[in-house]
């Protein structure tokens, strides 16, 4: 999904030499073994740059959050990626929209200049013509549209505030202005939250993919809470999902399109989690707060429950807080019976 295997090791080998290269061998060597302490430290991160947000979800928690809304600042930003130099990958992607955050490109910008791969998913209503050219001319190396519908009326409907055929005439733009500059290093991709409002497009988002001339497709889970658990495909029987998958699956075979993930049907614990996050991407709130994943943020009030606080790299580094007695056992819970209550109703532990 994100940068080839021989990038990665040149720019590790950029960024921090033979330490950084032996440390990312130990991160892929030890990461498939789960162990509770990592002898490696993080080689990505996901950066929360807002907790603002221009639209109101159908599917998202955002939608019924009370809290005011916060930016990370750029001297923020920056510490965390000057403290962290084994750091060779950024998801700049947060419960908001990034593109509100007044110092986004700045950041963007300055991730780029440490030969950092960065993506970002985007709702595509801010970006405008010029954003788009800035992030051609600072080499972004991933951006994905999130896309949760393949008609106007299904997507408006899930996306409310935002407009079906203005983010995709901004999507295809932006594809037609990367391919005039002969940038086909930056991957264009679309992210769709499959929910029991859309569930029925799922094939038909495939033919979008293809006539926006994405370069891959990916369908994602909606994160349960007790706003949004209506809406999940947990709801309904799985043969009601999976002729359209099945259908979406022989088109874009037909079509040569990258389909990342398909949705998600079944949920049954297997023996072993099938979530990577506790092992390899910390999530990094606007206020420092370091969590195990990407998900527990998009939760009803479960990023201030203690037990999914890791620490706060404002207030101590976070190589310190990877490794300590709460990371440690949020591993040794996630593997057993008694997992953390955030991963109980996620897709993600259940290896979808």
């Amino acid at each position: 999904m994100l940068q080839e295997r021989k990038n990665l090791i040149l720019n590790t080998i950029k960024r921090n030499g033979i330490a950084g290269l032996t440390n990312l061998a130990l991160r892929y060597y030890q990461q498939k073994k789960i162990p509770d302490k990592a002898s490696y430290v993080p080689t990505a991160l996901q950066i929360e740059v807002t907790t603002a947000c221009n639209l109101k979800c159908t599917m998202c928690e955002h939608s019924f959050m009370q809290e005011i809304s916060r930016n990370i600042t750029f001297n923020e930003f920056k510490k965390i990626i000057d403290e962290n130099k084994n750091i060779q990958v950024i998801n700049l992607t947060g419960i908001g929209e990034s593109l509100l955050n007044p110092e986004f490109i700045k950041m963007v910008e300055y991730a780029k200049q440490k030969n950092i791969y960065v993506w970002f998913n985007d709702n595509f209503t801010l970006m405008t013509e010029e954003k788009m050219n800035k992030m051609l001319d600072l080499k972004v190396d991933f951006i994905i549209i999130s896309l949760d519908g393949a008609t106007k009326e299904t997507y408006n409907k899930i996306r409310v505030g935002s407009d079906f055929n203005k983010i995709t005439k901004n999507f295809a733009k932006l594809r037609e202005l990367r391919d005039s500059r002969n940038l086909s290093e930056l991957k264009l991709g679309i992210n769709a939250v499959v929910l029991k409002e859309n569930y029925f497009e799922i094939d038909k988002l495939v033919d979008l993919a293809v006539k926006l001339k994405a370069d891959n497709l990916m369908f994602s889970s909606i994160i349960m809470s007790s706003n949004t658990g209506k809406l999940s495909l947990w709801n309904l029987n799985e043969k009601e999902i999976i002729p359209f998958i099945e259908k979406g699956k022989i088109k874009a075979e037909k079509a040569g399109l990258r389909v990342i993930a398909w949705p998600a049907v079944k949920f049954e614990k297997s023996e072993k989690t099938g979530c990577e996050y506790p092992w390899a991407n910390p999530y990094i709130g606007y206020n420092g707060d370091v969590l195990p994943c990407c998900f527990i943020p998009q939760m009803a009030n479960a990023r201030t429950h203690k037990e999914n606080i890791m620490g706060n790299v404002f207030e101590k580094p976070l190589k310190e807080i990877w490794n300590n007695s709460k990371y440690q056992e949020f591993r040794k819970k996630i593997k057993s019976n008694n997992p953390p209550k955030s991963c109980s109703t996620c897709s993600k532990f259940y290896g979808q």
